[in-house]
Parts: C-alpha cells; structure tokens; sequence
C-alpha cells in the first residue's frame, strides 16, 4: 500500500496533464484497481464494503480518491458519507476522512456560499451526533483525529474545497514521512470501526436529514414530461445461489422528507398539465391524498385525470439518486394496484433527482407487468404477530 501510493504520488502530475484518462496507463490502474484491491485484502469480511476509486470520468480530476462504500448508508461518492483517502493538490499529503459525499448538496444548494455553509452545519450535526462513538477508536488514533476540515486545494479548484468541507473526522499524513503498511492499515481498520458505529447509529441523522432540512418540492418547468417506465437489465442469479442484492438503506424520517417533496411535485405536475390542456375543471379536481383527511390512505398518493376525464391513481416514489431500482409497495398499495389493473387506472410515478431537477419515468398497471412476468414481486418481510389468538366471549 506504501509503495502504491507513493507511485500514485510521483506520477500523478504528468497524468493529471494528459487531461484525459487514460484506462491503459498504469496511474489509472493504481487508483481504480490496486489500491481499492489492497483495502479489500485487509477486511476479514469484505463483502460488506464497496471499493472503489476515481481519477475522473472522462476529464481528469484535480487529486484521485479512494474511497469505502456500505452499501446500508451509499453504493457512490455522490451520496452518503464515508471513509475515503483525498490527495493534496501538490501530492505531497493525504488525509484518510469519513466525509459526506459532496454532490448530495451540490445539487440542493449550487457551489455559492450556501453550499458550504449548509455542509459546514452537517458536519457541526454529525460530529455533534457522533462524538461519544470516537470510544471505539485507540488512544493512538483518536489523538491524531482532525475535526477541522482538511486541507486540499490551493487552487480554487472546487470539487477540492467542496471535499474540503465535507471532512467530519480526518486523518493527514506528510507522503514525504508516510507510516508502514501496518500502520496504514492498522489506522484504516480504526477508522472503518468509527464508519461501522457511525453507520449502526441510530442517534445519527442520515445525511439527506440534513440536505432535506426547509426543502420545498422544485418548480413544474414548463416543458415537463413524463418518460415511459422501461426495466432495466438484471443478471439472472445462479440456480440455488443467493441473491446479491444490497441489504437497503437504514430508515430515517428523512425517507418521509423525500416522499413528501416528490409527490408534491407530482401534484404540481398534474396540475399544471390539466390547465396546459384547457383542462381548468379536471386540474381543480387533483387530490393529494396525504392532505385530504377524508380519504388520506386509498392506496396510493394521488388522484388524477387523463385530459380525456378518465381517472388516474397515481402512487409516488422517490429518490435523491438517479435513479430507482426497486420499490417497496404496502400491501394496500399493491391491493389497489390489482383491483385497477384491468381499468388500467392505477400507475407508479418513478421520481428521481427530486432534489435537483427530477426526472419522472411512469409505470402504469404494474400488476400487469408482474402478471406477465417482466417483473417480480418479491416478499420483503413477514409480520410475526407475538399476540396468540383467542375467541371472543
């Protein structure tokens, strides 16, 4: 690991200067293949992580990353928080930190001062939230632990000072006095430790509780469309293999933060396209269901028109990510979405970005799509009822 990342360091600028990456040149290789290989060598149990690294996509960037995924709390740099090795922009320090991904705020609140005012008062949070987990650490490593952010750039580069800020805990290191392997590794395996805890909180606010924080739904712009749903291409799993799907994101309140925005722009969507259409009577009609106390649960969010008068029953999902893989459907939500199935009335609005500027793909009869065998309807947990079952006298 040593050896790796003083090569990276010795070699960077002359790549750097290429502009462009380059898959074949052995820099590339470094940071997207050996170095995440070597964190992975050092996990008992690996398969709990994602390793990856990043030198661009397409442009090169300023310094690489190497970062450390759970899949429980992110699977990109773009979302989440987690531990990750940031490079200076002189390649002569590097610093281990556990930090919010930064597009996550990026896209909520630009690169103006907002932005880093909003990430200096989540990272306050966090650290606030998180300071009595700093026990799992050895005294050794939690004497050298940075609160400050670290220090990166010196040339206004923004991705560097936007990582910069999204430092919670850091670890710096001089490349000209870098430590062995073993206590590279040693310091990794404490602050993966620190990640775990972190992660397994439940007293921690996840990070979209502090992205979401006075969120209000996005502006209808006035070319709004919807797209047709299509299903994306899913490996077929080996007979008697396990499936190797990620366990799913801890819950937070924020879950609810998201949902609320997304069908709020839903409703504004249709809304906005009913009176497009000369449809000033059906638009006046939509109910949003969540602030409709005499029908708030029918099994989906809202109720619509097609411009042709015809009801549609529209249930919201959202994300803050690009996109939407799966969905978890209550069991009267998917009741509904069988009563309406041969009306063909009942419809899934898949909403993703809906911090930045959503994209809505429409699934509409899904029962009909799992009837068919597109797709699968999965059980997704059981309700043992603890309570034995008596005749009423």
């Amino acid at each position: 690991m040593r050896t790796a990342i003083i090569e990276l360091a010795k070699s960077w600028d002359p790549y750097w200067r290429k502009k462009t990456t380059d898959k074949s040149h052995p820099v590339h290789q470094l940071i997207l293949q050996d170095i995440p290989n070597e964190l992975k060598s050092w996990h008992k149990n690996p398969e709990k992580y994602i390793f990856k690294g990043s030198d661009g996509q397409g442009n090169i960037l300023r310094t690489p990353w190497v970062a450390t995924f759970n899949p429980e709390i992110t699977k990109s740099a773009t979302t989440g928080f987690y531990p990750v090795y940031l490079f200076r922009d002189n390649m002569k320090e590097m610093v281990l930190v556990i930090g919010f991904g930064a597009t996550q705020f990026e896209e909520k609140y630009g690169r103006g001062v907002a932005f880093f005012e909003e990430v200096g008062r989540a990272v306050n949070g966090m650290q606030s939230s998180s300071s009595h987990l700093l026990r799992v650490l050895s005294p050794s490593v939690r004497d050298r632990l940075s609160l400050k952010p670290a220090v990166l750039d010196s040339s206004k580069d923004f991705k560097l000072r936007a990582y910069e800020k999204c430092s919670i805990y850091g670890l710096p290191y001089s490349l000209e006095r870098l430590p062995s392997d073993e206590e590279l590794k040693s310091d990794y395996l404490e602050i993966i430790k620190l990640y775990d805890a972190m992660s397994g909180s439940l007293l921690i606010p996840s990070e979209e509780d502090y992205v979401l924080e006075e969120t209000t739904a996005p502006l209808v712009p006035d070319d709004f469309e919807t797209l047709e749903f299509v299903p994306a291409k899913r490996k077929k799993r080996k007979s008697g293999g396990s499936s190797n799907t990620q366990p799913s994101k801890r819950y937070s309140k924020s879950s609810d933060k998201v949902g609320r925005v997304g069908e709020e722009y839903v409703f504004n969507a249709e809304k906005d396209t009913l009176m497009k259409a000369g449809r000033k009577d059906l638009a006046s009609k939509v109910i949003w269901h969540r602030n409709y106390p005499e029908n708030r649960t029918p099994g989906w969010d809202i109720t619509s028109f097609e411009t042709n008068g015809e009801e549609k029953f529209i249930e919201v999902k959202s994300t803050i990510g690009k996109s939407i893989t799966s969905i978890i459907l209550t069991p009267n939500e998917w009741k509904m979405a069988q009563i309406y199935s041969k009306a063909n009335k009942y419809q899934i609005y898949l909403v993703s970005k809906v911090l930045g500027k959503p994209q809505v793909h429409v699934l509409k009869n899904p029962a009909k799509w799992v009837d068919e065998g597109t797709l699968d309807l999965e059980v997704d947990s059981y309700l043992l009822n603890l309570s034995e079952e008596t005749s009423e006298e």
